[in-house]
Protein backbone atom coordinates (compact mmCIF):
# COMPACT_ATOMS: atom_id res chain seq x y z
CA UNK A 1 0.00 0.00 0.00
CA UNK A 2 1.41 3.44 -0.61
CA UNK A 3 2.20 5.72 1.92
CA UNK A 4 2.99 9.76 1.63
CA UNK A 5 5.83 9.94 3.92
CA UNK A 6 7.38 14.14 4.35
CA UNK A 7 9.94 13.87 2.10
CA UNK A 8 7.20 12.77 -0.99
CA UNK A 9 4.82 15.37 0.43
CA UNK A 10 7.24 18.65 0.18
CA UNK A 11 9.57 17.31 -3.22
CA UNK A 12 5.32 16.83 -4.67
CA UNK A 13 4.15 19.72 -3.24
CA UNK A 14 7.90 21.65 -4.83
CA UNK A 15 7.35 20.02 -8.28
CA UNK A 16 3.58 21.08 -8.47
CA UNK A 17 3.87 24.40 -7.46
CA UNK A 18 6.81 25.07 -9.94
CA UNK A 19 5.33 23.79 -12.90
CA UNK A 20 2.23 23.81 -15.18
CA UNK A 21 1.38 20.12 -14.93
CA UNK A 22 -1.79 20.05 -13.58
CA UNK A 23 -2.62 23.10 -14.75
CA UNK A 24 -2.26 21.23 -18.23
CA UNK A 25 -3.38 18.04 -17.56
CA UNK A 26 -7.07 19.96 -15.86
CA UNK A 27 -7.21 21.04 -19.29
CA UNK A 28 -7.17 18.06 -21.48
CA UNK A 29 -9.97 16.90 -18.92
CA UNK A 30 -12.40 19.93 -18.99
CA UNK A 31 -13.65 18.63 -22.74
CA UNK A 32 -14.99 15.66 -20.80
CA UNK A 33 -16.66 17.73 -17.54
CA UNK A 34 -19.63 19.70 -17.25
CA UNK A 35 -19.70 22.72 -15.79
CA UNK A 36 -22.95 21.69 -13.42
CA UNK A 37 -20.79 18.65 -12.57
CA UNK A 38 -20.12 17.41 -9.21
CA UNK A 39 -16.32 15.28 -9.54
CA UNK A 40 -14.80 12.99 -7.24
CA UNK A 41 -10.80 13.29 -7.80
CA UNK A 42 -10.28 10.05 -6.75
CA UNK A 43 -6.64 9.18 -4.41
CA UNK A 44 -6.60 12.91 -5.13
CA UNK A 45 -2.97 13.03 -2.84
CA UNK A 46 -1.69 16.52 -2.21
CA UNK A 47 -4.83 17.61 -4.22
CA UNK A 48 -3.25 19.71 -7.12
CA UNK A 49 -5.87 18.51 -9.87
CA UNK A 50 -8.36 19.22 -7.59
CA UNK A 51 -7.32 22.93 -7.73
CA UNK A 52 -6.83 22.87 -11.34
CA UNK A 53 -10.12 22.01 -11.97
CA UNK A 54 -12.21 23.58 -9.18
CA UNK A 55 -13.01 26.88 -11.46
CA UNK A 56 -14.33 24.35 -13.94
CA UNK A 57 -17.12 22.24 -12.35
CA UNK A 58 -19.39 22.38 -9.76
CA UNK A 59 -18.24 21.03 -7.28
CA UNK A 60 -15.09 18.50 -6.46
CA UNK A 61 -14.75 15.96 -3.58
CA UNK A 62 -11.07 15.37 -2.96
CA UNK A 63 -10.80 11.83 -1.66
CA UNK A 64 -7.48 10.61 -0.55
CA UNK A 65 -6.87 8.44 2.73
CA UNK A 66 -3.66 10.04 3.91
CA UNK A 67 -4.42 13.07 6.03
CA UNK A 68 -0.88 14.71 5.52
CA UNK A 69 -1.29 15.01 1.97
CA UNK A 70 -4.96 16.71 2.21
CA UNK A 71 -3.04 18.97 4.71
CA UNK A 72 -1.32 20.30 1.92
CA UNK A 73 -4.72 20.48 -0.21
CA UNK A 74 -6.37 22.63 2.79
CA UNK A 75 -3.68 25.20 3.04
CA UNK A 76 -3.66 25.92 -0.61
CA UNK A 77 -7.52 26.18 -0.32
CA UNK A 78 -7.30 27.92 2.27
CA UNK A 79 -4.86 30.48 0.35
CA UNK A 80 -6.60 30.51 -2.93
CA UNK A 81 -10.21 31.33 -0.93
CA UNK A 82 -11.61 28.10 -3.29
CA UNK A 83 -14.74 27.18 -1.47
CA UNK A 84 -16.12 24.45 -4.18
CA UNK A 85 -13.56 21.95 -3.25
CA UNK A 86 -14.56 19.62 -0.41
CA UNK A 87 -11.33 17.47 1.07
CA UNK A 88 -12.49 13.94 1.96
CA UNK A 89 -10.04 11.40 4.02
CA UNK A 90 -11.76 8.62 3.32
CA UNK A 91 -11.09 5.33 0.93
CA UNK A 92 -12.76 5.77 -2.04
CA UNK A 93 -12.83 2.00 -2.83
CA UNK A 94 -15.30 1.54 0.40
CA UNK A 95 -16.28 4.86 0.92
CA UNK A 96 -20.19 5.46 -0.48
CA UNK A 97 -21.23 9.12 -1.09
CA UNK A 98 -25.01 10.08 -0.46
CA UNK A 99 -25.41 10.31 -4.10
CA UNK A 100 -23.51 9.25 -7.38
CA UNK A 101 -20.79 11.68 -8.64
CA UNK A 102 -20.97 13.14 -12.24
CA UNK A 103 -17.82 12.50 -12.68
CA UNK A 104 -14.91 10.14 -11.34
CA UNK A 105 -11.10 11.13 -12.22
CA UNK A 106 -8.92 8.66 -10.69
CA UNK A 107 -5.23 10.44 -11.89
CA UNK A 108 -2.43 7.66 -11.59
CA UNK A 109 -4.54 5.93 -9.34
CA UNK A 110 -5.72 2.63 -8.98
CA UNK A 111 -5.73 -0.64 -11.18
CA UNK A 112 -8.95 -0.54 -14.08
CA UNK A 113 -10.52 -3.63 -12.19
CA UNK A 114 -10.78 -1.11 -8.93
CA UNK A 115 -11.43 1.89 -10.93
CA UNK A 116 -14.71 0.17 -12.89
CA UNK A 117 -15.81 -1.52 -9.38
CA UNK A 118 -15.89 1.78 -8.00
CA UNK A 119 -17.41 3.88 -10.57
CA UNK A 120 -19.89 1.21 -11.04
CA UNK A 121 -21.43 2.18 -8.17
CA UNK A 122 -20.54 5.48 -7.24
CA UNK A 123 -20.90 7.27 -10.73
CA UNK A 124 -23.53 8.45 -12.76
CA UNK A 125 -21.73 10.03 -15.67
CA UNK A 126 -18.12 9.89 -16.95
CA UNK A 127 -15.23 8.04 -15.71
CA UNK A 128 -11.89 9.64 -16.38
CA UNK A 129 -8.65 7.31 -15.67
CA UNK A 130 -5.54 9.19 -16.23
CA UNK A 131 -2.76 6.10 -16.93
CA UNK A 132 1.17 6.58 -17.04
CA UNK A 133 2.45 5.82 -20.61
CA UNK A 134 5.87 4.40 -19.64
CA UNK A 135 7.21 1.58 -18.47
CA UNK A 136 10.24 2.73 -16.79
CA UNK A 137 10.95 3.96 -13.09
CA UNK A 138 11.19 7.99 -14.23
CA UNK A 139 14.08 8.55 -11.03
CA UNK A 140 15.98 5.41 -10.35
CA UNK A 141 19.36 5.33 -11.31
CA UNK A 142 19.41 2.14 -13.05
CA UNK A 143 17.00 1.05 -15.70
CA UNK A 144 13.67 -0.60 -12.85
CA UNK A 145 10.66 -1.19 -14.82
CA UNK A 146 7.38 -0.20 -13.29
CA UNK A 147 4.34 -2.99 -12.94
CA UNK A 148 2.41 -3.02 -16.01
CA UNK A 149 -1.00 -3.49 -14.53
CA UNK A 150 -1.22 0.11 -13.79
CA UNK A 151 -0.06 1.32 -17.26
CA UNK A 152 -1.99 2.18 -20.48
CA UNK A 153 -1.84 -0.92 -22.20
CA UNK A 154 -2.76 -2.92 -19.07
CA UNK A 155 -6.30 -0.90 -19.21
CA UNK A 156 -6.63 -1.07 -22.43
CA UNK A 157 -6.31 -4.66 -22.22
CA UNK A 158 -8.65 -5.00 -19.88
CA UNK A 159 -11.43 -2.95 -21.33
CA UNK A 160 -11.15 -4.66 -24.23
CA UNK A 161 -11.45 -7.76 -22.53
CA UNK A 162 -14.60 -6.59 -20.13
CA UNK A 163 -16.17 -5.42 -23.95
CA UNK A 164 -16.79 -1.69 -22.01
CA UNK A 165 -16.07 1.04 -24.81
CA UNK A 166 -13.61 3.46 -24.34
CA UNK A 167 -11.83 6.63 -25.54
CA UNK A 168 -7.95 6.95 -25.53
CA UNK A 169 -5.90 10.39 -25.79
CA UNK A 170 -2.42 9.82 -25.21
CA UNK A 171 -0.01 13.22 -24.00
CA UNK A 172 2.90 13.78 -22.11
CA UNK A 173 3.40 17.43 -20.40
CA UNK A 174 7.03 18.21 -18.05
CA UNK A 175 6.67 17.95 -14.83
CA UNK A 176 10.31 19.02 -13.63
CA UNK A 177 11.05 18.53 -10.32
CA UNK A 178 13.11 21.90 -8.31
CA UNK A 179 15.47 21.45 -5.47
CA UNK A 180 16.31 24.06 -2.83
CA UNK A 181 19.67 22.63 -2.56
CA UNK A 182 22.57 19.60 -3.75
CA UNK A 183 21.60 18.09 -0.79
CA UNK A 184 17.78 18.21 -1.64
CA UNK A 185 18.61 16.44 -5.07
CA UNK A 186 20.80 13.91 -3.21
CA UNK A 187 17.83 13.11 -1.11
CA UNK A 188 15.50 13.39 -3.81
CA UNK A 189 17.21 10.33 -5.47
CA UNK A 190 17.56 8.62 -2.00
CA UNK A 191 13.81 8.47 -1.48
CA UNK A 192 12.77 7.19 -4.90
CA UNK A 193 15.66 4.69 -5.41
CA UNK A 194 14.01 1.57 -5.50
CA UNK A 195 16.49 -0.75 -5.57
CA UNK A 196 19.65 0.82 -6.30
CA UNK A 197 22.45 0.85 -4.20
CA UNK A 198 22.69 4.35 -2.21
CA UNK A 199 26.62 4.23 -3.40
CA UNK A 200 25.26 4.90 -6.81
CA UNK A 201 24.11 8.35 -5.90
CA UNK A 202 26.93 10.18 -6.80
CA UNK A 203 27.95 14.21 -7.55
CA UNK A 204 28.61 12.80 -11.02
CA UNK A 205 25.05 11.57 -11.20
CA UNK A 206 23.65 14.63 -10.06
CA UNK A 207 25.98 16.90 -12.48
CA UNK A 208 24.40 14.81 -15.08
CA UNK A 209 20.72 15.15 -14.33
CA UNK A 210 20.19 18.41 -12.92
CA UNK A 211 20.19 21.66 -14.53
CA UNK A 212 20.82 24.87 -12.81
CA UNK A 213 18.08 27.54 -13.02
CA UNK A 214 19.24 30.36 -11.80
CA UNK A 215 16.92 30.97 -9.47
CA UNK A 216 17.77 31.49 -5.52
CA UNK A 217 14.81 29.72 -3.99
CA UNK A 218 15.47 26.67 -6.17
CA UNK A 219 18.87 26.39 -8.09
CA UNK A 220 18.48 22.80 -9.44
CA UNK A 221 15.88 21.19 -10.98
CA UNK A 222 15.38 17.70 -12.46
CA UNK A 223 13.92 17.82 -16.18
CA UNK A 224 11.26 15.12 -16.12
CA UNK A 225 8.81 14.42 -19.25
CA UNK A 226 5.61 12.40 -17.92
CA UNK A 227 3.82 10.84 -20.45
CA UNK A 228 -0.58 9.46 -19.74
CA UNK A 229 -2.80 8.23 -20.93
CA UNK A 230 -6.22 9.50 -20.75
CA UNK A 231 -9.22 6.74 -20.73
CA UNK A 232 -12.68 8.38 -20.91
CA UNK A 233 -15.55 5.96 -20.05
CA UNK A 234 -19.06 6.05 -20.30
CA UNK A 235 -20.19 4.94 -16.79
CA UNK A 236 -23.26 3.56 -17.66
CA UNK A 237 -21.54 1.32 -20.39
CA UNK A 238 -19.62 -0.06 -16.92
CA UNK A 239 -23.03 -2.19 -16.43
CA UNK A 240 -22.99 -3.21 -20.15
CA UNK A 241 -20.03 -4.84 -19.93
CA UNK A 242 -18.56 -8.11 -18.10
CA UNK A 243 -18.24 -7.28 -13.99
CA UNK A 244 -14.56 -7.25 -13.08
CA UNK A 245 -13.49 -9.31 -10.21
CA UNK A 246 -11.55 -7.99 -8.00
Amino acid sequence: MFRWTDDMIRFMADAAGHTDFHRRLAAELLPYLHPDDAVCDAGCGLGYLSLALAPHVRHITAAERDDAALAVLRRELAARHIENVTPLCADVFTHRPAKPYDAMVFCFFGSMDEILSVARSRCRGTVIAVKRDHRDHRFTVTKQPLEESHGVAAAEARLTELNIPYELKRTAFRFDQPFRSWEDARRFFEVYRRRDDVSLITDALLRERLEETGDSEFPWRLPSLRPAGILVIDAAKIQEGRQPEI
